[in-house]
Parts: structure tokens; C-alpha cells; sequence
């Protein structure tokens, strides 16, 4: 077999895939997530600790472009905010500070390097004091490849395909991303036209429970149909597939993905803010956009508020021709106004009455009420390549989904897919 013809084999394919996933970058500092305002001291541990595992693991800076992907594990009271710490530790992945140490940079370059950043909140509910900060690392052209092989498994497109698996696969696949189809909408219809029935043989306290247990029910299942699944990420990303890169160029195809693009932002609850501040003194400008875009929301979809359910924000750039912001400060110009607006729970809300809470319980309330009352609990920023017919000063795409999961971010919906395939059809 030509080794041309060994890559497009199911094979050739898996074990490029291995060399892939040889190259992710783990790393785990036992640190409290701070903000700007931590200590030199905080800063230059946090560095030594980036350089020597680093060196450990035998890796070098990215010098292309990359994804990566933050969690925060954080104790204290009253923590930082979520964007904060993610400006706080990219700078300290990259930028030169004579103040604390001689190194110019230490895991990337540029701001500009990070196409995807994933920022993920795990506030300490159950007091286990274990704080630390966990970075994932991986070039973005690897993850591309990783698309594009998910393409791949979902629509057979290997050399040596066996339909048989194919057609068990896809029938699987189908299955583990059904969501619960009940109609909680209609539950909680029924609920209210026979409130006074339910008080009567129930009792007032049995009425406010199930309500919230709907409400919360309905606002998970809107949310969780706005996580981007593998067939939605395959037509965004396949512009930039290695396969289709000799296309590029060639409007029929620039049309075709342009389109799918647009239908995906169309159909899962986008909302369009426009683009992002380039120029002096559109900053107050853009905030106000956003404030109207998300008010206007709230107003359409009256059922997700008050919010009960936790969200993760999904935001698509695309960036303008001149004037590129970086993912970190329009995560800054977002984030705190999408808190402000939508008010998401940092945690699950639920409803208890102090009377019948044991001991153990009444001390997990106590901790919750020290975190953020409002908060998203991650965010995705996605940097995508200007196409052709995009507009001069860019784009800005969000939408909210489920956050309760930190799971449900689109690097591994990707390798959920493809370690699905590996797990039980290859």
C-alpha cells in the first residue's frame, strides 16, 4: 500500500491521530487562582513552575498558532473574576517581566497565537481546599486535523471503510446526543392553570419545588441544545480542513462554507453584537450594543430568567481586516456585562428551607453564599478566519449554553467523538 493511500486508511488515520495527542500539553500548578493584583511573589512561582514542567516534559514554546484551555480551581472567598484570571495567566504564559524574572516568554509568543481560549470556573461547593490551576495546551492545526477526522468517522471516508460499523456508529452517535425530549413546558403549563389543587392537597411548599424543578428543567434543556455538536463544529471548521485547503480560493466553495456557517449562527440561538471596538472611544459604544442585544433576549426567551441553570458563553470572532482585538481583552469587554445583564447563577440555584436542612447541608449553603451570586462558569472564544465575504470590521457571535458540565466545550465534543470511534468501532 503507497503511504498516500496508508493516510486516508482507518489505520493511517489512528495512528496519525496518536502522533497528535502525543503533543497535548498538560500542566497543573498547585496555586490559588489570583487576578492582576497577586503577589511578585505568586507570579514568579506560577512561571518557575510553567518553565520547569515545561522542561520536564521535554517541550519548547508553541511558535504557531494554539488552543488552549483554563481551569480554576479556587477556594477563597469572594474570588476573581472569571475573565480577570484568564487576562492574569495568559500574560504571565508569554509576556517579558523584568519585575519578576528574565524570561521573555515562556509557553507562547504572541497574544495573537491563541485562536481558541476556553476559561472554565470550578468554585470549591463542598470545602475539599484543593486549589490549583490546570492548562491544556494544543496546536490549533492539530485540532483542525482532529475535526476533520471526526468528519471523517461520521461519514466513512477512509480507504478501507467498513459501512456495517459505519451505519453502528452512526446510529450510536445518534443516540448518546439525544437530550430528554419530555415537554417540561407543558408540565409546568398544567402546574400553574391547577396551582390552587396542588396548594390545596399539596401544600404551598410542594407547588414552589415542582415550579422551580420545571423552570430549571426547561432553561437546561434550551442550553443544552446550544452546545455545539461535532456535524455543527465540521461545518464551521471545514474551510480550513488540510483537504480542502486547495479550495480556498474558489468562490463555489467559499459560498457553500459561507452558508453552512451562517445557517449554524442561525439556528442555535445566536445573537450577532456586531463588531468589536477598533477604534477610539468605541468602547462605551459596543457595551451598550451588547446591554440591548441581551436585554432584548431576556425579553424574548422570559422562561430562562431569573436564570436557576449555570451557563457557559460560546463567542465566534471574526476579526476585522485592521485593528485585531485578542481573545483576552474581549473576553474583558464582554463577560462583565453578559453577568450584569443575564445575572447566571455561579452555581445551581436551588430551593431549600433552613428548617429541614441537616447539619452538612447547612454548611454547603453557608460556603455557596461566599462566591459570586453572578457568574458565568466558563466561556469558549473562537478566532475564525476572515473569509471573503465577511464584513471590513469583522463580527462578534455569542450564545449562551449549558454550563452546569464543564465537559461541554467544543475540544471535547471533538474527542469525544473520535475516542467513541477508537473505543468501540476500531
Amino acid at each position: 500500500m503507497k503511504r498516500s493511500e496508508y493516510l486516508e486508511s482507518v489505520r493511517g488515520q489512528s495512528t496519525e491521530l496518536r502522533k497528535r495527542m502525543d503533543k497535548t500539553l498538560y500542566l497543573d500548578i498547585q496555586q490559588e487562582p489570583k487576578g492582576k493584583h497577586s503577589s511578585i511573589h505568586e507570579k514568579l512561582f506560577f512561571r518557575q513552575e510553567i518553565k520547569r514542567q515545561l522542561k520536564e516534559n521535554n517541550r519548547r514554546q508553541f511558535r504557531g498558532d494554539l488552543i488552549i484551555e483554563i481551569d480554576y480551581f479556587l477556594t477563597l472567598a469572594n474570588p476573581p473574576a472569571l475573565q480577570t484570571l484568564s487576562k492574569n495567566y495568559l500574560d504571565l504564559l508569554h509576556k517579558q517581566m523584568t519585575r519578576i524574572d528574565s524570561q521573555k516568554s515562556l509557553l507562547f509568543n504572541d497574544d495573537s497565537q491563541v485562536k481558541i481560549l476556553i476559561s472554565n470556573y470550578h468554585l470549591d461547593e463542598y470545602d475539599i481546599k484543593e486549589p490549583h490551576i490546570e492548562i491544556t495546551a494544543y496546536s490549533l492545526g492539530y485540532f483542525i486535523k482532529d475535526i476533520e477526522l471526526a468528519d471523517r468517522i461520521l461519514n466513512n471516508k477512509f480507504t478501507n471503510s467498513d459501512h456495517f460499523k459505519d451505519s453502528r456508529f452512526d446510529d450510536n452517535f445518534r443516540q448518546d446526543y439525544n437530550h430528554d425530549s419530555r415537554d417540561y413546558i407543558i408540565d409546568l403549563k398544567n402546574l400553574e392553570e391547577k396551582k390552587e389543587f396542588y396548594i390545596r392537597t399539596f401544600g404551598e411548599q410542594y407547588y414552589i419545588l415542582q415550579k422551580h424543578f420545571y423552570t430549571r428543567q426547561i432553561q437546561e434543556q434550551f442550553l443544552k441544545q446550544n452546545n455545539l455538536g461535532t456535524r455543527e463544529l465540521i461545518s464551521i471548521f471545514q474551510p480550513y480542513f488540510p483537504n480542502n485547503k486547495k479550495y480556498i480560493k474558489e468562490k463555489t466553495f467559499q459560498s457553500i462554507w459561507n452558508s453552512t456557517r451562517n445557517l449554524i449562527f442561525f439556528s442555535l440561538s445566536f445573537l450577532d453584537f456586531g463588531n468589536a471596538p477598533i477604534k477610539k472611544g468605541e468602547k462605551n459604544i459596543f457595551k451598550n450594543n451588547l446591554k440591548e442585544e441581551l436585554q432584548r433576549f431576556k425579553e424574548k426567551y422570559k422562561v430562562l430568567f431569573p436564570l436557576l441553570q449555570p451557563i457557559s458563553v460560546i463567542i465566534f470572532f471574526v476579526p476585522p481586516k485592521r485593528n485585531i482585538v485578542d481573545l483576552d481583552n474581549l473576553a474583558l469587554y464582554i463577560v462583565p456585562i453578559v453577568n450584569e445583564i443575564l445575572e447566571p447563577p455561579s452555581i445551581t440555584q436551588f430551593i431549600y428551607d433552613n428548617k429541614y436542612l441537616n447539619e452538612l447541608l447547612k454548611k454547603e449553603v453557608k460556603i455557596t453564599q461566599q462566591f459570586p451570586p453572578n457568574s458565568i462558569a466558563s466561556y469558549q472564544l473562537i478566532h475564525l478566519p476572515r473569509q471573503e465575504n465577511d464584513p471590513e470590521n469583522g463580527a462578534i457571535k455569542f450564545v449562551i449554553a449549558d454550563g452546569l458540565y464543564h465537559i461541554s466545550n467544543i475540544w471535547r465534543t471533538v474527542k469525544d467523538t473520535i475516542s467513541k470511534w477508537e473505543r468501540d468501532y476500531y
